[in-house]
């Protein structure tokens, strides 16, 4: 009895060495593709060219979040002994400028950007820094947002088009059906926003949503266009007005 329970104790042992450490256990995450048009126009400051250079004129990714279905709720935060690195991301960099960009204002150069993702989910993939980065930007690569709408006569030119119409061309080219979020726009529309697309936790293949969190949009959403010349190429002041004494 005594042997097994050394035995017991010493494959406990190798199990527990194998493991990684502060591993996280999560389940899926949600890819976060955000359209550009739609910040740019709904924003306070408007949007700005970030200080590496002109962004692509496509979704960007916003977020590629780890999700625990048992806390219901982003797994975050949960290692501290992954700083971020930023020299790790070089080799993926152009595409990080491009794809994952930054066109808030003030200007930025994007580091404190990628910096708060890695901080906050990466550390929780149990991926490297640059897998985790690469992975990102592979499915939003793979998932081509633009092209699977552009291929069902969904274009950013100002038209309302059906939101059941959105997803529904998403899934033609993906095979899952996406979350779909509206923001504010012009002539008070709704306009789209973010698809949100779900990824299994080996951040490889696209699956049908176990979860998608409250998002809302109207039977019919504007689509607004985004080019490269609506970046502010110099960040905005805020102009403060006097307030009385």
């Amino acid at each position: 009895m005594a042997q097994r329970t050394i035995s017991l104790c010493l494959i406990l042992g190798l199990l527990a060495a194998a493991a990684p450490a502060n591993a996280t256990s999560f389940d899926f995450y949600y890819l976060i593709l955000m359209w550009p048009g739609a910040y740019c126009v709904d924003s306070e400051y408007g949007c700005c060219v970030p200080k590496y250079g002109y962004p692509a004129e496509d979704f960007f990714i916003q977020s590629f979040t780890t999700f625990d279905l048992s806390l219901n709720k982003a797994v975050v935060r949960c290692n501290s002994d992954k700083p971020f690195d930023i020299n790790k991301l070089e080799p993926i960099e152009n595409n990080l400028n491009h794809y994952w960009s930054n066109i808030h204002c003030p200007r930025t150069d994007g580091t404190s950007t990628w910096k708060s993702e890695w901080r906050s989910y990466g550390v929780c993939s149990g991926l490297k820094e640059v897998d985790y980065f690469r992975a990102a930007l592979n499915l939003r690569k793979n998932a081509d947002v633009l092209g699977a709408l552009a291929e069902q006569g969904i274009n950013p030119d100002y038209r309302l088009y059906s939101t059941e119409h959105i997803k529904w061309a998403v899934n033609q080219k993906l095979g899952v059906m996406p979350g779909v979020q509206c923001r504010d726009g012009p002539f008070g529309k709704k306009q789209l926003y973010q698809i949100y697309l779900c990824v299994d936790k080996n951040g490889e293949a696209f699956i049908d949503c176990p979860k998608l969190p409250k998002l809302q949009c109207p039977e019919e959403v504007l689509f607004h266009p985004f080019h490269t010349w609506m970046l502010n190429a110099t960040s905005p002041a805020k102009i403060m007005l006097p307030t009385k004494a």
